[in-house]
C-alpha cells in the first residue's frame, strides 16, 4: 500500500546507494483544460539514478493546516531500469491540485518504499510570479505578472523594506479577467530597499517580494549633511544598512583619507558627529 502515512520500508540492498533520489524541486503552475476552470498545481521535479531494484517513485503531498493527503506514482519498466543501471533521469509529477496559501509537506519515495532513500520538504503553496523592467528616465517601474488564476485578482505596490515593507504610494489592482497583466508603478529615487510586493486578493495569500535594487548602495551617501552653526556631521541612510562610519582627512600627496582615530561608529541609522571643526578636507566614509 502507498500513500504518505505508510510508514513500511525494506531494508535498502547493499547494491543500491541511499542517495538515488536527489535535487526535489517544487514549484506550481496553472493548469487549465477546456471547458472546465483552470486550477493550480503542484509542479514536482527530481532527478533518480535507474536502479534495477527500484520500480518507480511516487510522490505525496499532506496538508499541514487540514492534514488531507494525496498521492501519485509512476512505475518503470523493469527491463529498462536493468538496461539503464546508474543513469539518471528526471520526472516530474504535476498532477496534485492545490490552494493558494497552504502549507504542504511533500515527499517521494521510490517503489518498493526503501528505508532512507526518502527526499522530503514543506512547501508554502504562492501564486503570482512577476518580471519588470525600469525605466530610468522617466522613473517608472514596470511590472508584469502572471501564473495566478483567472479568477482573482491581484495586488501589486512599490514599498521601502525596513524590518515590515513600508508603504510608498505606488500601488495598482490587476484584475483577473483581463487579459493584460501589467502595471506602471512611478518611483522617486532607486534605493537598494525600493521592492516590488505582490499578492493575490485571497484571505490569508503570502506576499512575495522582489528587491532587485540592493546592490545598488551608492545613492545612499547622498543623505550626508553638514551644519556649521551647530558644527555637526550627520548621515542618515534612506534604507537600513548596517555599515561602519569613519571620520577622515583627505591627504593631497596621495588623496588617501587618513582615518581620525577614535571616530569609528556603527550603525544601521542615524550617525552624527557633534563639534567637528571645518577643515575643508573633512570626509565622511
Amino acid at each position: 500500500a502507498g500513500g504518505i502515512f505508510n510508514d513500511f520500508c525494506h531494508d535498502i540492498p547493499t547494491s543500491l546507494s541511499s542517495v538515488v533520489l536527489k535535487s526535489m524541486k517544487i514549484s506550481t503552475l496553472i493548469k487549465c483544460v477546456r471547458g472546465s476552470p483552470c486550477s493550480l498545481n503542484l509542479n514536482i521535479k527530481g532527478t533518480l539514478s535507474l536502479d534495477e531494484n527500484i520500480r518507480g517513485l511516487e510522490i505525496c503531498s499532506l496538508s499541514l493546516d487540514t492534514q488531507q493527503s494525496q498521492c501519485t506514482n509512476v512505475r518503470f519498466a523493469r527491463k529498462k531500469s536493468k538496461m539503464f543501471n546508474g543513469k539518471k533521469v528526471q520526472v516530474q509529477f504535476n498532477c496534485i491540485e492545490v490552494n493558494v496559501a497552504q502549507h504542504i509537506y511533500v515527499t517521494m519515495k521510490t517503489v518498493p518504499n526503501y528505508c532512507e532513500v526518502k527526499l522530503s520538504q514543506e512547501y508554502y503553496v504562492e501564486a503570482g510570479k512577476f518580471d519588470y523592467n525600469v525605466d530610468r528616465a522617466r522613473k517608472i517601474i514596470s511590472v508584469n505578472v502572471s501564473n495566478f488564476l483567472r479568477d482573482q485578482d491581484y495586488y501589486v505596490r512599490l514599498c521601502h523594506k525596513w524590518f515590515t515593507c513600508e508603504d510608498i504610494g505606488a500601488f495598482a489592482v490587476i484584475k483577473g479577467k483581463e487579459s493584460f497583466k501589467s502595471v506602471s508603478l512611478k518611483y522617486s529615487q532607486l534605493l537598494p530597499c525600493l521592492c516590488i510586493e505582490g499578492w493575490l486578493v485571497v484571505p490569508d495569500a503570502r506576499r512575495i517580494q522582489l528587491c532587485p535594487f540592493e546592490n545598488d548602495t551608492k545613492v545612499l551617501w547622498d543623505n550626508i549633511v553638514y551644519n556649521p552653526a551647530t558644527q555637526t556631521l550627520a548621515w542618515e541612510p534612506a534604507c537600513p544598512v548596517l555599515v561602519t562610519v569613519n571620520l577622515c582627512r583627505l591627504m593631497k600627496s596621495n588623496d588617501h583619507c587618513e582615518d581620525i582615530q577614535n571616530s569609528s561608529k556603527s550603525s544601521p541609522e542615524k550617525v552624527k558627529y557633534s563639534r567637528v571643526d571645518t577643515h575643508p578636507r573633512l570626509c565622511m566614509k
